[in-house]
């Protein structure tokens, strides 16, 4: 008796790790916007819902850490932002990299 297996595909165009294509106003459901610094190390920034969330929340981020060191602060500041949303399997992948410049 021949059995029949459906093929799970994702579109051509989809992005890396992810079902659908990621645009900038794409919903994420509760997607991480996390800091990455030259050692390597993470920190959690913000619960983002997109892409453009997750912008104008890098920025406002980077502004404050730009502040603080212009009052003579040494503020730990990434060398860029990540946006982590669950991926296919379940897990959380990078979903986009943000410039921190």
């Amino acid at each position: 008796m021949a059995t029949r297996r459906s093929l799970r595909s994702t579109p051509k165009n989809a992005t890396p790790g992810f079902a659908i294509k990621i645009e900038d106003d794409t919903e994420l459901g509760l997607a991480i916007l996390v800091a990455e610094f030259a050692d390597g190390s993470y920190q959690p920034i913000a619960v983002v819902v997109s892409i453009n969330e997750a912008k104008e929340i890098a920025e406002g981020n980077m502004r404050c850490r730009m502040r603080e060191l212009e009052r003579g602060g040494e503020p730990a500041c990434p060398e860029c932002y990540q946006v982590w949303a669950q991926g296919l399997g379940g897990e959380y992948a990078t979903a986009k990299e943000i410039s921190a410049v």
